[in-house]
């Protein structure tokens, strides 16, 4: 087994988090123009199609804070597991440091 085939590399959590933030900054970007469009086009309509057409922005706006939401949680989640990966590595090192101490230390050492 090489080192390459367990663990990850530096920062690589860290990098997958902010591509996750840059997403989110587009969907954002994204959505916003959607809402001035739809607004722009709503403001020039009447009737059941204009209502319908408000209802289709409605759940448009709902389903993209659930997915900034999902986004939000992924983002954080990386971060997490990134901190928890270095202090368990961290940990690791003391624990062999002190192992090879000990071993170190046996007598015919």
């Amino acid at each position: 087994m090489t080192a390459m085939d367990y663990g990850q590399g530096e920062a690589v959590l860290s990098r997958a988090a902010g591509m996750v933030a840059d997403a989110k900054v587009d969907l954002d970007l994204v959505s916003q123009r959607l809402a001035a469009d739809v607004e722009s086009m709503r403001a020039q309509w009447g009737g059941q199609g204009a209502l319908a057409f408000a209802a289709l922005g409605a759940a448009w706006n709902d389903k993209q804070r659930r997915i900034v939401a999902a986004l939000d949680g992924f983002e954080a989640n990386l971060r997490t597991t990134e901190k928890d990966n270095l202090a368990t590595d961290d940990a690791q090192r003391g624990a062999m440091a002190s192992l090879q101490s000990a071993l170190g230390s046996l007598p015919g050492a």
